[in-house]
């Protein structure tokens, strides 16, 4: 059998160009069309078989290959969305070939010891969250582990991300002239307003870890006219799943309380998904900083702080998982979506780095497939977690 290195390095020209052609060309949450065609592409010539649509999202796939032999199903998730105006700010191109590069390197291990290893796609993470579906549709479920990497400004280990929910309140009031006859009139936008300084009151009363952050969407037309429709959406966070539908119910009041204060008519939806919060592996994250090492990361890796939200931590209930971050521009400082991130998601400095990750992925990998005492600790360790 090849060496780890040599199987990763192998790929490393037609892996790097795929990654920059998908930076050159960021597409939306759920329109990554060129993107899974080039990472889809990339591991059926490779041998895999590939499998597309899962919960009715075009741009979901799984991506195969079985060995002759029974073993460990291992997972690599690929993400492959872009943001807003920023393209790929948060460096996706780079994670799903990082996914794809990783499998195809474990097809040896997966014909010498048996198993299977998987490319697992799932759209629009920075929006609805495309694993959340899969989550629930069951996909992960048979998961030996979730292995994915990240794009960061430092190497860091796999971190607890937060729980988020997403609230939109829409608030229908009935418009008149605003000075002529505002008695008339049921201010929607007054409705929006008292739901800031109710959540704003609310903070006092949370944990310190938590956070709920939003924006007016919807203010009115015209200043003389009493506003009829005024909308606004919020992010609710905390640490833990169970505290954050709680406060998300709490931050819910202050909406109704505002329609009832208003007399507006108020609804109430989810404008994105639920991401539970990340609950890593510990275990398998361990062994993983130690095969980082080994292939020559030599920054310290340890856990990072507020470190946001993922609809990883969906999978990280279905099956034990971890979500390591890498390095791509050498400076700390520099926060995700931003053009520094953006740029290092495509430079050299970035693809060596991730090469090295995928050296550490496809080893931890093969520890999986061939140490049952490792195997049974990474489920011990899943079997207590609360859900």
């Amino acid at each position: 059998m090849k060496s780890i290195s040599d199987r990763v390095e192998e790929l490393r020209s037609e892996a790097r160009e795929i990654a920059h052609e998908i930076h050159e060309n960021p597409e939306l949450g759920n329109e990554e069309f060129h993107s899974v065609e080039l990472l889809t592409g990339f591991i059926e010539k490779n041998g895999f078989t590939v499998e597309k649509g899962q919960c009715d999202m075009p741009t979901a796939f799984i991506g195969s290959y079985k060995g002759e032999k029974p073993g460990p199903v291992i997972g690599f998730l690929a993400e492959y969305d872009a943001l807003r105006g920023m393209g790929h700010a948060c460096g996706h191109n780079m994670i799903g070939t990082l996914a794809c590069v990783s499998a195809i390197a474990l097809k040896e291990a997966i014909d010498e010891y048996g198993g299977e290893v998987r490319v697992i796609g799932a759209p629009a993470e920075e929006t609805m969250g495309g694993k959340c579906a899969m989550a629930e549709a069951g996909y992960y479920d048979d998961l030996a582990v979730a292995i994915m990497g990240h794009p960061a400004s430092e190497h860091a280990a796999s971190s607890n991300m937060m729980a988020i929910d997403s609230q939109k309140f829409e608030f229908f009031g009935k418009a008149a002239h605003a000075a002529a006859s505002p008695e008339k009139g049921i201010n929607a936008l007054n409705a929006v307003l008292l739901t800031f300084r109710g959540i704003d009151a609310l903070r006092q009363h949370t944990v310190d870890s938590a956070r709920v952050h939003g924006i007016i969407r919807d203010g009115g037309q015209a200043a003389n006219i009493v506003p009829e429709y005024a909308s606004c959406e919020f992010y609710i966070r905390a640490e833990e799943s169970k505290y954050c539908l709680e406060f998300s119910e709490r931050v819910k009041n202050c909406a109704r309380a505002a329609a009832l204060a208003t007399g507006a008519e108020l609804k109430i939806t989810n404008f994105e998904g639920f991401y539970d919060n990340l609950a890593t592996n510990e275990t398998l994250s361990k062994r993983n900083i130690e095969h980082s090492h080994e292939y020559g990361i030599t920054q310290e890796i340890r856990k990072r702080e507020n470190t946001g939200s993922s609809d990883i931590g969906n999978v990280s209930y279905r099956c034990p998982c971890i979500h390591q971050w890498f390095d791509v521009v050498g400076d700390p400082s520099i926060p995700l979506h931003t053009a520094e991130l953006c740029a290092g998601a495509d430079s050299d400095y970035g693809y060596d780095e991730m090469f090295k990750i995928a050296k550490a992925f496809v080893a931890t990998a093969e520890d999986v497939l061939t140490q049952p005492e490792f195997l049974a600790e990474i489920r011990a360790e899943f079997d207590k977690l609360e859900r």
